[in-house]
């Protein structure tokens, strides 16, 4: 599956564990890429600059992935904790919506696992 084409991506995975619950900013401006990791709290833990090959990366992993097909996914079991936000900013603007409670779009367990991969070196 091709790459999905973005400039900038805010994922949120909601868990059962404190420990497992982040959101994460990712961007593409003029001075380049950028990623920033937040605790369960909404505190940034980690702000950097990353590489291209990384923006790159979490590009060919939102494609595999099928992120694209996820815009309008809304289901909400209101008795579950665990849960994911996702919004997506195209290059033209064009938004990518979708959230989900005690339901996940296909593909969410290798994205969330793959996105904890990709920048698994800030957080240690």
């Amino acid at each position: 599956m091709a790459d999905l084409e973005f400039r900038s991506l805010r994922f949120e995975n909601i868990s059962d564990n404190e420990d497992d619950t982040y959101s994460i900013f990712i961007t593409e401006g003029e001075d380049g890429c950028e990623m920033v990791w937040y605790d369960s709290m909404g505190d940034p833990l980690v702000e950097v600059g990353i590489s291209e090959k990384e923006f790159e990366d979490v590009k060919a992993l939102a494609g595999k992935c099928g992120l694209k097909d996820w815009d309008g996914y809304s289901e909400m079991n209101v008795s579950e904790i665990a849960g994911f936000t996702l919004e997506i900013e195209d290059a033209d603007g064009n938004i990518i919506w979708a959230e989900g409670a005690g339901s996940f779009p296909d593909g969410y367990e290798a994205f969330e696992k793959g996105i904890r991969e990709i920048f698994s070196g800030y957080l240690e």
